[in-house]
Order: C-alpha cells, then sequence, then structure tokens
C-alpha cells in the first residue's frame, strides 16, 4: 500500500462502507484518526479511511461504545465496495489492537451507501448490528501519535509487508484470547505470528550483517556441512526464532514450541498444553511485539513507547461475594428456583475523566433469592482476574462499589408469571369463532395485555413511575371486563358503547366517523345487543377500588403534573437531585403488584366471557401473594417472603 492525496476517482461511483467491532481499545471523544492511502493491487485509487469510537450518554455520562471504521472510496458497484473496503477496514483493526495491546472483537460491515455527491439515487444496505449496552468492559484509550506513525510504516513495507500484516492479524487474534484459561488459544496465534515473521528477521538479518544463509548459519552455530544433517536451514529457522526473535531466552522458547507442536499435533494432553502456555504466552506477547516494532523501523521513541504497553486482558475480570446463609431451612433455595442465589444489576455510578484517562465507578444493585426462613449475611467481596506483575488480588468494600443489597419481595417473580398464563389461555380460544361484538371485546383484551407489557418493560428498566400511564389503562379495561360480566349489567353493550363513543375521538373526518358508528349499531343489531346509554363509572368497580393509590398517581402522572418529579427525586445518596432511574423499593413493588393484580383480574373476567380454560388455582393464588405484598408496599415496608432478607 502506499500513501496517497485525494479520493481520485477510477471509475464507478464513490461509495462509503462504515464497519464496527466491539472493543476495548477507544479513541478519546474528541479523537479519531484519518488517513488517506491507495492500495494498487486493488486498482481502487485513493481511499479515505476514519477510525473513531462511538461514544454514547448514559444518564449524565459519556461513555464509550463501538469501534467504528469507515472507507470512503471509488468501486463498480455497492457490493464490490462492500467486500474490497472491508478488506481494507480489518488491517487498520489490527493496527490498532496491536498500538493499544488490548482486545478488538471482528470487524463487521453496518453501513454501505453511494456517497457521490451528484447522484439522486442512491443504493443503500444496513446490516443489523445490535448496539452495545450494559457496563463498559476494562479498556484502554489509543494513543493516536503512536497509531499515526505505526499504521503507514506497516502498510507501505515494501518487502515483507504481507508477512507483517499476518503476524499482526495473529496478534490481534491473541489478544481476543487473552484471559484466564485462553493462554492456550492466544499462543497458539502467538506462534503462528513467530513462524509468519522468521522469513522476514531472516531476510532483514542477512541484510543488516551483509551475510549469506551459510555464514549466518555459521553465525548461530549451526552446522551446514554435516552430510548427516542435511536440514541445517529449518534448524537455522529455529534458530532465528530462539535466538533473535525469543532473544535468546531458551526457557520460553521451548517451552512455548513444545505446547504449540503439542497442540498442533496432538502428543499432549491439553492440561499439559494449557500448563506450558500459561508458563509462556506472557513473554511470546513481548517477543513477538518486539520483533514486530523492529520490522516497522519505527522512531526509537515510538518504538520504546509501544514496547512499554503490556497486553491487557480485559475479560477475565470477576466479582466474588462472600458470605453465609443463616436459617433452619432444610432447602435454602426460594420456592420456584433451583438454587440460593444473588441476582446482580450493574451500571455505571459515576466517570471522571482525568487527562486521557477514564475512570468508571460502578454501582451494583443485589437482590437476595433465598428461602423464606434463609437470611443471607454479607462478609466481602473481591476482585478476581489476571494479575499484572507485582499486583495482589483486590478486595473491596461495599462503599468503593456503591453496592445496595436489596431483599427480593417476590413482585418481579410474580410478574413474570403472568403473561405464560394469559398465553396459555388465549390458546385455549384459538379455534373457536367469534361473533363481531366478541371480537370486540377480544381486542379490548389484547390492548389490556399491551399496556401490562409495556408496563412490565417500563418496570424493568427502572422506571416504575412511567408505567403508572399503563397501569392505568390496564386497570380501565380490567374494569370494564368486570362491568361486562356483572349479570345485571350490559354485557357487551359496554364494549359496544365504547366503540360508539370513541368513534369521533381519535380524529378522523364526520364521514369516517359516521361510518365506524354504523358498523357498531350493525354488530349489535346482528347479535341481539341493546347498547346503553352511557358507560358506568369505572371507579365504582372493584378492581379500581382496590388500586385508588395507584389510580390517583397515574392520572397525576399522565397529566404531567409537578408532584411525579418527587418520585425521582434522591437525597441521601452519593449524587442527589433528579435520576431518570429509581432503584427498586416498595415504590416499586406497589406498582407492580397492581399490574399483576389488575392484567390476572382483567384474565379472569376474559376467560369467563370467552370461556377460556384457565389455572384458576394458580391465579388466585398469584392474585393473592400480589395483594399481600401491594398492601405492604403500600405503607412503605417489603415483607420477608419466599426470596429472603439481607442483612
Amino acid at each position: 500500500m502506499s500513501d496517497g492525496g485525494g479520493l481520485a476517482s477510477t471509475g464507478g461511483s464513490e461509495y462509503t462502507v462504515v464497519l464496527r467491532a466491539s472493543s476495548s481499545a477507544h479513541f478519546l471523544p474528541e479523537e479519531g484518526w484519518e488517513h488517506h492511502f491507495s492500495v494498487p493491487s486493488l486498482a481502487l485509487g485513493t481511499l479515505r479511511t476514519r477510525a473513531f469510537t462511538r461514544w454514547v450518554t448514559q444518564g449524565s455520562h459519556s461513555i464509550p461504545r463501538e469501534l467504528v471504521v469507515e472507507v470512503k472510496g471509488h468501486a463498480g458497484s455497492l457490493d464490490e465496495a462492500v467486500a474490497t473496503f472491508s478488506t481494507i477496514a480489518r488491517p487498520i483493526a489490527s493496527m490498532i489492537a496491536f498500538a493499544a495491546n488490548v482486545r478488538v472483537g471482528p470487524v463487521e460491515a453496518h453501513l454501505a451507501f453511494d456517497s457521490d455527491p451528484g447522484r439522486i439515487e442512491r443504493p443503500f444496505l444496513e446490516v443489523f448490528l445490535p448496539d452495545e449496552r450494559g457496563v463498559v468492559a476494562e479498556g484502554r484509550i489509543i494513543r493516536r501519535h503512536l497509531l499515526e506513525v505505526a499504521c503507514p510504516a506497516a502498510m507501505s513495507m515494501p518487502v515483507d509487508g504481507p508477512r507483517v500484516d499476518r503476524a499482526l492479524r495473529q496478534y490481534e487474534l491473541a489478544l481476543r484470547e487473552w484471559y484466564v484459561g485462553g493462554e492456550w488459544l492466544a499462543l497458539s496465534h502467538l506462534w503462528i505470528a513467530v513462524e509468519n515473521l522468521t522469513e522476514a528477521v531472516l531476510r532483514r538479518t542477512k541484510l543488516e550483517l551483509s551475510k549469506t544463509d551459510e555464514e549466518l548459519a555459521w553465525m548461530l552455530d549451526v552446522v551446514t556441512d554435516d552430510p548427516d544433517r542435511p536440514r541445517w536451514p529449518q534448524i537455522m529457522r529455529e534458530q532465528v526464532r530462539e535466538q533473535i526473535i525469543f532473544d535468546g531466552d531458551h526457557d520460553t522458547y521451548t517451552t512455548a514450541k513444545k505446547a504449540s507442536d503439542g497442540l498442533e499435533h496432538g502428543f499432549l494432553e491439553l492440561d499439559a498444553v494449557a500448563r506450558r502456555a500459561i508458563a509462556s504466552a506472557d513473554t511470546t506477547f513481548t517477543c513477538v511485539r518486539r520483533t514486530i516494532v523492529d520490522l516497522l523501523d519505527l522512531p526509537h521513541e515510538i518504538g520504546t513507547e509501544l514496547m512499554e504497553i503490556k497486553p491487557k486482558d480485559v475479560q477475565s475480570a470477576r466479582k466474588i461475594i462472600r458470605g453465609r446463609l443463616l436459617g433452619p431451612a432444610e432447602d435454602p433455595a426460594a420456592e420456584d428456583e433451583l438454587y440460593p442465589r444473588l441476582e446482580w444489576t450493574s451500571f455505571i455510578d459515576s466517570v471522571a475523566r482525568e487527562g486521557a484517562a477514564f475512570h468508571m465507578k460502578p454501582k451494583e444493585q443485589i437482590t437476595v433469592r433465598t428461602n423464606a426462613a434463609i437470611q443471607f449475611s454479607f462478609d466481602r467481596i473481591e476482585m478476581i482476574g489476571r494479575l499484572a506483575e507485582g499486583e495482589k488480588p483486590k478486595q473491596l468494600s461495599e462503599d468503593e462499589l456503591n453496592i445496595t443489597r436489596t431483599p427480593g419481595t417476590g413482585a418481579s417473580e410474580l410478574m413474570n408469571a403472568v403473561m405464560p398464563l394469559v398465553d396459555a389461555a388465549a390458546a385455549t380460544g384459538a379455534e373457536r369463532p367469534y361473533d363481531g361484538a366478541h371480537v370486540m371485546a377480544f381486542n379490548l383484551f389484547g390492548q389490556g395485555v399491551a399496556f401490562f407489557q409495556s408496563a412490565q418493560t417500563l418496570i424493568a428498566g427502572s422506571q416504575p413511575a412511567e408505567a403508572l400511564p399503563s397501569l392505568r389503562g390496564l386497570t380501565f379495561i380490567a374494569a370494564r371486563f368486570e362491568q361486562m360480566g356483572d349479570p345485571e349489567g350490559a354485557g357487551l353493550g359496554i364494549v359496544l358503547r365504547m366503540a360508539l363513543d370513541s368513534a369521533g375521538e381519535i380524529g378522523a373526518d364526520a364521514e369516517h366517523s359516521e361510518q365506524a358508528q354504523r358498523a357498531v349499531h350493525q354488530i349489535a343489531d346482528q347479535v341481539g345487543i341493546i347498547l346503553p346509554d352511557a358507560l358506568p363509572d369505572p371507579e365504582s368497580t372493584a378492581i379500581y377500588r382496590s388500586l385508588s393509590t395507584e389510580m390517583h398517581l397515574a392520572k397525576s402522572t399522565s397529566e404531567g403534573n409537578y408532584g411525579t418529579v418527587g418520585l425521582h427525586i434522591q437525597v441521601d445518596t452519593e449524587q442527589p437531585g433528579f435520576h431518570t432511574k429509581r432503584q427498586p423499593d416498595s415504590f416499586t413493588d406497589m406498582i407492580t403488584t397492581a399490574c399483576v393484580m389488575a392484567q390476572l383480574g382483567l384474565l379472569k373476567r376474559a376467560a369467563s366471557l370467552f370461556n377460556w380454560s384457565i389455572d384458576v388455582a394458580r391465579v388466585d393464588e398469584l392474585i393473592a401473594k400480589a395483594t399481600a405484598i401491594n398492601d405492604a408496599a403500600a405503607q412503605g415496608e417489603r415483607p420477608l417472603t419466599s426470596e429472603g432478607r439481607a442483612e
């Protein structure tokens, strides 16, 4: 590859291909790297590449996500651009991994389009790649000044460029496998890199010393004139690896070679390969890295700085909580659980930047899942993973990690139990024909289920206050089904009256409203239903009265009243003030169980109306549990239930 100037046209259109990779190497938010070059063998003219990190705002924090590599240039078609530009992006990602000495995942095409400014119609494609979410793993900021020198050097090697490129690729793959237990995989890639570099090192050494193969062999103490040892060129290459690439480190060389050969040829058990890899992989990383740096002919200060950056294991860190389960229960597991366990939710509590360094403080939400008779006594929190030289295992305090241990109330388990019951009940009526009035009632039931699912999503996202409007809609529908089941009420006439009243409420013009009203009257005539003059008050129903507190809050929230703000204000925390998310507490339990009560109440009424089969005993059991938790939560209490209490 050779450097070039602007984007010279070689025919076809100009295309832009955007690729992404999960990456623990991050550019600073205000940085990135752009480079123009040409690839004569591809006859694409000059290409422009840009690499940067996608940073996103999460709450009040800016955090790094995927590595983005953009390639722009000319190609004959969109598909040709995707195929060829991807081959350009991958070596850039490999060099980014090498420069930062940390894991970069596979680069995948994400977007591609015709970016020729003269086009009025452009081919476009997008490959669905889910955005990264959750807690950010450990990583390392890319030192752009190193990349600016090392990447062009690798692209412009006149002779051994392909060998070094293959070695860089293997080095990148080794970094992906650099985790506790993956040393043997990392070493296997590193050894392939060693083999790729051997010829380049041999050629460079002969050139620098002005030696022939035989003369270099003699320098390395390899006998070349023994007829019983005709394989001296191969032996010489082995000595090049040991004496030059491994810098005379006989123990590391022989250990790594034995592990590689044992894995490749199958004469060592995997545990024996792993032991040798653990002993040699770290030093082999250094040897391969030093050899690549030397072959790139980098300025001394750049090479020295690259060698100071050690491989970073970003995959092995684990947090461990140690404690004791106290209590007389025969089985410490919670009801419907196989084992006692802690349910962890991790998120970013704070991000502090010092120059080019970012310090992210995690926060953990712990929910204890144990038998009701069992208490969990916390002892300590530990951090384990690959330790750097001289580093000791770290023991963390609760204060350091900002951990909140929350006793489980079972509210979330109750909510998770609802939809399987709904789906099973509806399936029993799947083959049953319905008249027009029953179809309208079923659609109303479906809207109630949609309200429940939207509330469930918001609650799972730590936004129970925002679930209140959905709870209100669900409760109103449950109230209507309760009224339809009243023997002295209007029956299905209620849903027809609802449809009639809503015909003109959604912005339709007069003609469409009249058509909708005529259709409702036609259904009523067909099935012999008398429409009530007005809908009964839903607030008079049992389901509404049982959730009167929640309905008052829901009305206030749906109207955007300022009182809702108070549900998001935190005072006694490290970061007091307004928070868009609320940690699980009695309020969350109250809204969660209210949703359960309303949906299961709706299900019972719907099953009667549609003649569905349901597990009545199970539904009543869940309603009773939800009601008990709801009553306690409404008083600001979290009762001790089958999931236990953290001490």
